[in-house]
């Protein structure tokens, strides 16, 4: 056998044929069949034999099995697809980055879909030492305009039971062209060459001398071959009367077949986006775009304002700005304000009273407020934005995301600019909330308690907000401006989640009811029919319809969406009693059980001389503490101002100080009294005039 193994050698040599690879005699000896019939014996290697389209009739196999040759297909969903490239410093010939990349894809080898039926009646399996050599094709189009196929030689490793991971190392600028096919045109192909092994049939003769010669003759051997490997369609191989001179014989080969496989689109969707990083400088990032190749890369940011939905505020009044992030997908919406966040838990807003140790306090104490914010958009402007992205064009071909703000940007800080008064702090909260603390402490000749009630007051204020400020909110680490929107601390400008649930109604007319999960009354502004994957039905309006705490309603005209929106606020009192503040700010003392107050008399503008009075005595009795009056005080032409110092319930500074202020007036005549009922929370200073004598 070894003489007619290395004249089949040579035959290939001279006669290649497409399909063969090569023989490999080390590994299994070649076959042949004794009494010169095609058929193989039954004790040697099971492989595929060449001239079967089918490989049918394959050793040792049952007649129900059937040998095949794979297609080859993408992964649904390649967990180990990578698009890596990197800039090494190196400087390209046109003055630009040079670029390497490496380009992974997960391949799996399937069964043809024309033997899908024959699944039924046969096992099949597929070809033996199948070596999936790959190469990508890069089509580049010339200043002619003639297109140039690239190849770049891949290498594969083992990937489950029948895939593999394709890999492919490019540089310069085929690493743009690369990035441009998958993100843009679609033009790249695997062309697979794959290898198997098989038995090659091939009748073998020994012609003698006068012997009509019909091929060439290599070391005293004559060759015919049969079939292409399965390659293209034909007939089987058939034993012929000519096997009576010549024999069969089985010769173990290596086999080859291709394969095309067009990448497409494939990976242009969000799920892949993330995963064309870009290193340079040693950091690492995600692909914004192709700039990123062209030029030398940098910290960039993914985020760009979004211009193709027109004005944003005449479109969406809640909202103030749109952004786009191209490698996520994501639209964050930036909200026209942020305001105190209203749970089913009540207002999100609190007072701790703390001991304040600092040697120039005047009360002992400063109180400390939080307040959770959250962005104050209207849900049917939300629903009008999510139906509106779908057909802009940044959405083509994606499935775009809209999202709130999840935090604040910590390069530019926040600021509350309406009062100078308390030292504000920022925090990320849960979500797309933020932590807002104040805090307020005496500040020289102002208690602590006078300025917590001014602060309180503008808390509940009507009219513009007089406690504004400014939050910059976070888009990613390295947007590079700040972005900015209002913050509003008013009870009457709020942020709502899971205070109010709706139920739809079953019937026509459509509607549902909707009821107050929370502790606080509620004004419903208006409502919309909610629909996925459509913009908001028409709005009904509900004119500030005043919804009691745990109480329901029934919304008309509603009902027939996925969900009911109901844009709400609180319904806060006009003035808000100071008693009322603790319905939405929750109270709480931490040791401090009292304060130091100054309750001051000031009677410079009054004219003792004119009024006929030589002395005004001042006798001041707290509400709080009806039993105990301040230490007295007098006044005079030549000393017209004075103050007293008491101990007070921490809490007045919320309550209020009802005070009745006892002046008795010295004259000629003798003396007469006048009582005054005053705050002394509310109006620090009392002030005598001629009209509060008389």
């Amino acid at each position: 056998m070894a003489e007619i193994e290395q004249a089949f050698d040579e035959f290939l040599v001279a006669e290649p044929k497409h399909w063969l690879v090569g023989r490999f005699g080390e590994h299994v000896d070649s076959v042949r069949n004794e009494e010169r019939s095609a058929e193989l014996p039954t004790d040697v290697a099971e492989m595929p034999r060449l001239e079967s389209n089918f490989f049918r009739d394959a050793v040792g196999t049952d007649a129900a099995t059937l040998w095949y040759l794979p297609e080859f297909t993408l992964l649904g969903e390649d967990p180990k697809f990578a698009f890596d490239a990197e800039q090494p410093g190196s400087v390209a010939e046109d003055g630009g980055p040079f670029n390497t990349a490496v380009l992974k894809v997960s391949v799996d080898a399937v069964i043809p879909e024309h033997l899908s039926a024959a699944e039924a009646e046969f096992t099949l399996r597929p070809v033996p030492d199948l070596d999936p050599g790959v190469t990508l094709i890069i089509p580049l189009t010339g200043n002619d305009g003639v297109v140039t196929d690239l190849p770049v030689e891949g290498t594969t490793k083992r990937n489950g039971e029948t895939g593999f991971v394709a890999g492919f190392e490019l540089s310069g600028f085929l690493v743009e062209a690369a990035y441009a096919h998958l993100t843009r045109s679609g033009g790249l192909r695997l062309e697979f060459a794959p290898t198997y092994s098989g038995y090659q049939t091939a009748l073998v003769t020994e012609p003698d001398v006068g012997f009509p010669v019909h091929g060439s003759i290599f070391d005293g051997f004559q060759f015919e071959v049969f079939g292409d490997g399965g390659n293209t369609a034909g007939a089987p191989f058939l034993p012929l009367l000519i096997n009576q001179i010549g024999r069969y014989v089985f010769f173990p080969s290596k086999a080859r077949f291709h394969r095309t496989l067009r990448l497409g689109l494939t990976f242009n969707t969000d799920a892949y986006r993330s995963r064309f990083t870009i290193t340079s400088m040693g950091l690492s990032r995600h692909i914004i775009d192709i700039n990123d190749l062209s030029e030398f890369a940098g910290q960039r940011s993914e985020y760009r304002e979004l211009t193709t939905l027109g004005n944003i505020p005449d479109t969406y009044p809640s909202i103030r700005r749109v952004f786009f992030g191209q490698v996520s997908g994501t639209v964050i919406a930036v909200p026209a304000a942020y305001g105190i966040l209203v749970t089913a838990q009540g207002a999100r807003a609190s007072c701790d009273s703390v001991v304040d140790e600092s040697p120039a306090t005047l009360s002992g104490c400063r109180f400390h407020f939080t307040f959770t914010v959250a962005p104050m958009v209207d849900p049917i402007d939300m629903a009008r934005l999510r139906a509106d992205v779908p057909d802009i064009p940044e959405a083509v071909g994606r499935t775009l995301r809209v999202a709130l703000p999840g935090g604040l940007d910590s390069r530019t800080p926040s600021t509350l600019d309406g009062f100078p008064a308390g030292r504000a702090a920022f925090a990320d909260s849960d979500g797309t909330t933020v932590t807002v603390s104040v805090d307020i402490a005496d500040d020289r000749p102002t208690p602590a308690t006078t300025t917590v009630n001014l602060f309180l007051q503008q808390l509940a204020a009507t009219g513009p907000p007089p406690l504004f400020g400014s939050l910059v909110v976070r888009l990613d680490d390295v947007f590079p401006q700040p972005v900015r929107t209002s913050l509003l601390l008013n009870l009457r400008n709020t942020a709502h989640s899971d205070d109010l649930s709706t139920t739809r109604q079953p019937g026509p007319p459509p509607s549902t009811t909707a009821l107050n999960q929370g502790p606080l009354d509620l004004k419903l502004l208006r409502c919309a029919d909610i629909r996925d994957g459509e913009g908001p039905g028409p709005v009904v309006p509900l004119g500030g319809q005043v919804l009691a705490a745990l109480q329901i309603t029934t919304l008309a005209g509603v009902g027939a969406g996925t969900e009911v929106a109901v844009p709400r606020a609180l319904e806060v009192a006009a003035p808000l009693p100071k008693a009322a503040m603790l319905t939405f700010l929750a109270f709480r003392t931490h040791t401090v059980q009292e304060v130091q107050h100054p309750l001051t008399v000031n009677a410079a503008g009054l004219n003792f001389t004119a009024e006929g009075v030589s002395t005004i005595k001042v006798d001041i009795t707290l509400a709080a503490n009806p039993g105990d009056s301040a230490p007295s005080f007098v006044l005079s032409p030549s000393h017209t101002v004075d103050f007293v110092h008491v101990s007070l319930p921490v809490d007045s500074a919320v309550r209020g100080l009802d005070s009745t202020v006892l002046l008795t007036l010295t004259t000629a005549s003798g003396s007469r009294t006048v009582s005054v009922v005053h705050d002394f929370v509310d109006e620090p200073v009392l002030v005598v005039t001629s009209s509060l004598l008389h």
